[in-house]
Parts: structure tokens; sequence; C-alpha cells
């Protein structure tokens, strides 16, 4: 049995995107293997901070945007990461974990990695996006230049850095990567590509529960479109929308729907979108169902025919692909980043540019007129989704994996004057 502290920035029902429900099933399939696992994460979401179940929610997030003078920020950051590492101490003297297990520090502490090291716990990392290519950019330790410029500004610096370590709210250093874990390809090379040491890292592809997600029968014409996710602009729901438009009015198409379920944290974003709805009389084929509950997600995705996936960045993975494929639905989007992993053109899906939306609307109309592709599109998703991207086998490998590093640890602390060999 393994001891694991799991920290991540965020952890439901207190989330924003799908890595977060990721976290959670694997603390939940770790814990039903006999492990014993806490988590510490923000207290997003709540008012105060408070505990969960095995579940604390302790650590201060930095969301903060608006520019402020830089003696102001720094006593916030100050604040910040001294509460941040005397609830990290807190876990760790209450816990005793044998292992820390990060997920996502970005906007909360970077240096809550370091000071693990420091401690010499053993740490590991998952990786769902991109937030381990810039981790030297968080916000408190780039207060902290290595040289400042000006000799008065670097021996003040040298002065406050030495006190604070002391501390133990500063950490110096570098991340300890010996053992990362990314989600997709896409994004071991991509950090590689920023510089950091993970060339032996491994690649655990993510998975989902597909059971919750069930194979629909399909009948009449494939005119049901559903995009999920955030609606923010890099998501792309403008193109879709734009798709739809040319559906409706260009090709007389006025049966094809689109729902869009996710909430947003920009409004004025939706409310540009809903414009757009009512300035081309789009009211009567498009919905806005705002946030909906992942318990709830396989009823709508058996709903509709034809998932959208227009993200115009280079997504890490992209979790409701997988959920889209297994249910059923024909998946149209932009491959790129993780995606590209599991969509591919004319075998498990149909791929369209970022921001192209007369392709995808021709697509659309390519899967309308060709059943026979369609059925086909639907069938190769579900078994690709079955095949290779189920969460237990995720969560077998990262259980293999994270028992493989603390027997290495224990290895390597088994001096020679104790190895077996040695012994008189």
């Amino acid at each position: 049995m393994m001891r694991i502290l799991v920290i991540s920035n965020l952890y439901p029902p207190h989330h924003l995107g799908g890595y977060e429900m990721a976290c959670r099933e694997v603390v939940k399939g770790l814990s039903a293997r006999g492990h014993e696992v806490r988590v510490l994460t923000s207290t997003y979401g709540l008012e105060k901070p408070a505990i969960d179940g095995e579940v604390y929610r302790w650590l201060t997030t930095d969301l903060e945007r608006e520019p402020k003078p830089l003696a102001r920020r720094a006593l916030e950051l100050l604040g910040k990461e001294a509460r941040n590492q005397q609830a990290f101490k807190r876990v760790v003297k209450e816990f005793r974990p044998e292992l820390v297990y990060f997920w996502n520090l970005a906007n909360i502490s970077v240096s809550l990695a370091l000071s693990a090291q420091r401690m010499r716990l053993p740490v590991c990392y998952y990786n769902f996006d991109l937030w381990l290519t810039n981790w030297r950019s968080d916000n408190w330790l780039a207060l902290w230049p290595p040289a400042p410029r000006r000799r008065a500004v670097r021996l003040a610096s040298r002065a406050a850095r030495s006190t604070l370590e002391t501390v133990g709210i500063l950490s110096s250093g570098v991340l300890d990567l010996r053992h990362v874990q990314f989600a997709t390809h896409y994004l071991k090379r991509s950090t590689l590509e920023a510089g950091e040491p993970v060339a032996g890292a491994e690649v655990i592809q993510w998975g989902i529960e597909v059971e919750k997600f069930p194979y629909k029968a399909h009948g009449g014409e494939p005119a049901r479109l559903l995009f999920v996710g955030q609606v923010v602009p890099h998501k792309g729901v403008h193109t879709a929308l734009e798709a739809l438009r040319i559906l409706v009015q260009e090709h007389g198409r006025s049966g094809v729907t689109l729902t869009i379920a996710g909430g947003s944290s920009l409004p004025d974003y939706v409310s540009e979108l809903r414009r757009f709805v009512q300035t081309h009389r789009l009211e009567g084929n498009v919905e806005f169902c705002g946030h909906v509950a992942h318990e709830h997600l396989p009823e709508v995705y058996r709903a509709h025919d034809i998932l959208l996936f227009p993200s115009i960045i280079d997504e890490g993975l992209g979790l409701g692909i997988l959920e889209a494929m297994a249910s059923g639905l024909v998946v149209l989007g932009t491959a790129s980043g993780g995606s590209a992993e599991i969509l591919e053109h004319e075998r498990t899906g149909l791929v369209f540019p970022k921001e192209d939306a007369v392709t995808c609307a021709a697509h659309v109309l390519r899967l309308i007129g060709d059943r026979g592709l369609f059925e086909y599109l639907r069938r190769n998703g579900r078994r690709m989704v079955d095949e290779r991207f189920r969460v237990e086998r995720a969560v077998d490998e990262i259980e293999h994996s994270l028992q493989a590093q603390l027997a290495e640890v224990a290895r390597e602390s088994l001096t020679p004057a104790h190895a077996p060999g040695n012994l008189p």
C-alpha cells in the first residue's frame, strides 16, 4: 500500500476543465486499489478553507489579472505563499506521505514542489496540459530573478531571499523532473522543446469510464450538432456557429441544430455569440445550455449525432472527444496538439483547419449524404476508445509507475554498507 499526497490547483466539484475530473478518477482508482490518498487543493469555489473527506481545500489561488504596484503585488503573493506553505507542511506532518503526486500547480505555488524536494519527499508529476513548460514564470518565483542588474537591488534581494528561504517561504533550485507522466506524446514533445529534461518521461494516455457512455443506436438524419466545453474564444465556439449559419442559410438545411453545453468565465464573449445568433435569425437552431454537470453529459451525448471540436489552440488531450466517440457520435474537429492522437481524418472522425467554418460545414453535409461513412466513423471511434482509452488501464499504468518509483527510492536508500550482500 502507498501513502500518496495529490496536489492540484483545482478539484471537483469546483473545477473548470477535464484534467481536474481526471485527477479525481485517479484518486478514486488508487483508493479502490487499497492505497491511502489525500488531496491538497485550493479554496476555489468556496468562501473559506474546508476539509471534504480526504480532500483538503486549503490552498490560495492567484487568479489576479489587474495590474498593481509592485510592492502591493509582492505583499499579496507573499501572503499567498506563506498560507500555501503552511497548508502543505501541515498536511505532510499529519499524513506523512511516501510520495507527493503533482497534477497542476498553475496559479497556486510551484514552490510547493521545491519544498517537497527540500524535504526529500519523492515527487512525481502527471501532466494534462502545458503548465510544466513555463513553471519558471510562476508569479512568486518571477519576483526573484537570480541576478538583478542594480547592485542595491541585488543586495536587498539577496538579504530578503535568505530570510524567506530560512522561514521556508521561498525555495530555490529547479524542479526534479526525473519522474514525469504525460497524458499525450504531444505534451511530452512540447515540454522537451521548451528545454525541460523530460526525455525519459512516460506517456500514460488518459481514458474515460466507457460504461458511463453507452453506445447508442442511431436512426434518422445526423443533423443534431453538439459543442461541449468552456465557452471561451480559444475553444472556437464562433467557428461552430458560423458553420451552422452556412448549413442553414447557404445550403437550406433548416433542420440542423447546434447545442452549446458549457459554462463561461467571459460573459462578453457569450453575449457576442448570442448577438450572432440573433443577427442571423438562428434562434430556432441554437440552444445555449450553460454549464452541464458531468454526470448529465451521457444523456446529452445520446441526444445528438455529431460533436464539433473547433478548438483554435493545441489542446492537451480533449476528453470530450473520447466521451462523444464512446457514445456513438461522429467527431468533427481541429486535430492539433494531443487531439491529433485521437482524431484521425476519415478513420475516427473528420478534420478541418482551425477557424475554417466552410470545411466544417462541408463535413456535416458529407455525413448527412453518406450514411455509410457516418456509421463507419461511429464504429471506429467507439472501438478505438474501447481499445486504447479506458480509465482502468490508465490508473493501472499510473499505479505501476508510482510503485516502481518508490521501489527505486527504497533501493537508493539501501547503502552499500547495508546491502544484503555486504552483511556480516
